[in-house]
């Protein structure tokens, strides 16, 4: 009975660790994407889910300030964008808005978090 709480226990502490070769706003952007959950629709590995899609690429089609802008307020990057509205007819679950509008990360995340976030997505780490 001991040894099954033992391996219960240790399973239950084992902690993400950020890819190698990052830079240290990449790092943060790394925490950042854990601290906000981001893995649970996208990924630990930013592969795509079925509840959110690869953020893998992203560098083709996104600037970092482009990505802050669609953290902050994902609905009115979409509905800007057609590429962005058919993508996300895709997925049941609405990306959560960082900007107040809707709940989500409202209040929790600053811009310079978002900026480390956008710059962690844009690397190419797998």
């Amino acid at each position: 009975m001991c040894a099954l709480v033992a391996v219960a226990w240790g399973r239950g502490s084992r902690q993400p660790t950020p890819p190698l070769g990052l830079t240290e706003a990449q790092t943060a952007g790394w925490q950042a994407y854990v601290d906000l959950n981001c893995a649970s629709c996208h990924g630990e590995n930013r592969e795509g889910k079925r509840s959110g899609p690869t953020l893998h690429g992203l560098v083709e089609h996104w600037s970092a300030e482009q990505l802050v802008s669609y953290l902050a307020d994902p609905d009115a990057v979409v509905k800007a964008n057609p590429r962005l509205a058919y993508k996300a007819e895709q997925y049941a679950i609405a990306m959560p808005a960082v900007s107040g509008k809707s709940p989500g990360y409202a209040g929790k995340v600053s811009e310079a978090t978002l900026a480390a976030l956008a710059q962690y997505m844009l690397v190419d780490v797998r």
